[in-house]
């Protein structure tokens, strides 16, 4: 009994006093979430910039600090000759060259003489400029040009229906249903030129060397053009003759614009005129999207089905080839303008994360297909020809080589579902 009493205050005593006790300060090596290192750097790229920041440390001790760079296979050099100071929570690195890659640390120096360190961030700057629309909550988002870091959020009232990019001018223009307007928004996120009220917009496309955008009126059944000046929201140029219009899409280089509808119908205009120059009776499932092969004159279709058609369409010879049937859903369509190839996005059935991502050629071959995904909306990176795509299983936006890997993701979106990838 004694023996079995002394074992139990033993107990107590080391129950009370023997656990190990919470090491709140970050820079303690027993803290359980830091393990004593720092935590939060971030290196962010821009054009011919770096950014980087890190999280205020509310302790003491800290005399100041200081960020390292170096490039793969090299040794870390400090920048600058003096620390940062120890309120300090932001600096930049306006000596990098564009389309370089660059490693930095935050180094945190200690009046006891002690330095932490915190993990190594990779970055590479350059001009790529992403543009993305979300659902869940309604905005309107630029991510850094890896993707990995949001760099503002304009909310809106709705979802926006559609988002056209004048890649001449870098200014996106804003479809939104419900209010019935349209809106044009610099790259820093600012609101210019005068609001276009066009009834309930629909899908819009923008001719990039005329700045000429072409929207889908859904409640007149017009197909009608704005621009190219910013401040004079008047129509410009009306197509009446389309029943029930559905998808628009602006030649660039090809100065033609070509318009789908409800009814599986293709029409092709020349786009100084106005003049019709083809049509094509495709099926009876409506026209979910068309994307222009500027450099031949084409264009590829794809029916808005459960099962729909993947079509390219030849204005040489007014023919159709289908390209593949048994398509799933099919989301968005975007052609590569170096190569000529067509990356295809099908959703499937919504919520089984069962779509897929297709690299095609011309000739109908696939080069790349990515399955595991809810792919919606999609953009070509003009530098690399690799395919940015909002997925909506994982609630990202990814990047996807040529061969079918994925090379960077964003962070999580709030169910994003369009995207635009410019190189001004």
């Amino acid at each position: 009994m004694i023996r079995a009493a002394r074992l139990l205050i033993l107990g107590v005593i080391c129950f009370g006093g023997c656990t190990t006790r919470d090491r709140s300060n970050p820079l303690d090596p027993r803290n359980a979430q830091t393990q004593g290192s720092l935590t939060g750097f971030n290196a962010i790229g821009a054009d011919h910039i770096v950014e980087f920041g890190w999280p205020e440390l509310l302790v003491r001790g800290i005399s100041g600090y200081r960020v390292q760079r170096w490039v793969p296979g090299g040794v870390p050099q400090s920048l600058g000759t003096s620390d940062y100071h120890p309120d300090a929570i932001a600096g930049e690195d306006s000596s990098v060259v564009n389309d370089s890659t660059y490693i930095y640390r935050l180094v945190a120096h200690l009046v006891s003489g002690d330095s932490v360190v915190s993990a190594p961030d990779t970055v590479t700057p350059g001009r790529r400029q992403i543009f993305v629309l979300a659902a869940g909550t309604p905005s309107f988002l630029r991510l850094s040009l890896d993707g990995r870091d949001v760099l503002y959020e304009r909310v809106a009232a709705e979802r926006y229906v559609d988002m056209g990019l004048d890649r001449k001018s870098g200014l996106i223009w804003l479809a939104a249903e419900a209010a019935g307007t349209v809106i044009r928004r610099t790259p820093d996120g600012a609101t210019v030129g005068a609001e276009i009220d066009i009834g309930a917009p629909g899908d819009l496309s923008v001719s990039s060397n005329r700045g000429i955008g072409w929207v889908v009126a859904l409640t007149s059944g017009r197909v009608i053009s704005y621009g190219p000046n910013v401040d004079d929201p008047a129509p410009q140029r009306s197509i009446n003759d389309v029943f029930e219009p559905s998808t628009v899409e602006a030649g660039t280089i090809d100065p033609s614009l070509w318009i789908g509808n409800e009814t599986g119908q293709v029409y092709r205009y020349r786009a100084q005129d106005l003049v019709l120059t083809h049509t094509w009776a495709l099926s009876p499932d409506p026209i979910r999207a068309i994307a222009l092969d500027e450099a031949t004159g084409g264009a590829w279709v794809a029916t808005r089905a459960q099962i729909g058609s993947l079509y390219y369409l030849n204005p040489a010879d007014s023919s159709v080839t289908l390209i593949r049937s048994s398509v799933l859903n099919a989301a968005d369509l975007a052609v590569d303008p170096v190569r000529g190839d067509l990356w295809m996005s099908e959703r499937g059935a919504p919520n089984l994360g069962a779509g897929r991502l297709s690299l095609i050629t011309r000739a109908g071959a696939t080069l790349a297909s990515v399955t595991g995904l809810e792919p919606y909306g999609i953009d070509i990176d003009p530098g690399t020809g690799s395919c940015w795509v909002t997925d909506l299983r994982s609630n990202r936006v990814l990047e996807i080589s040529r061969t079918g890997a994925t090379l960077r993701s964003s962070p999580l979106l709030q169910t994003p579902y369009a995207v635009r990838v410019t190189i001004p």
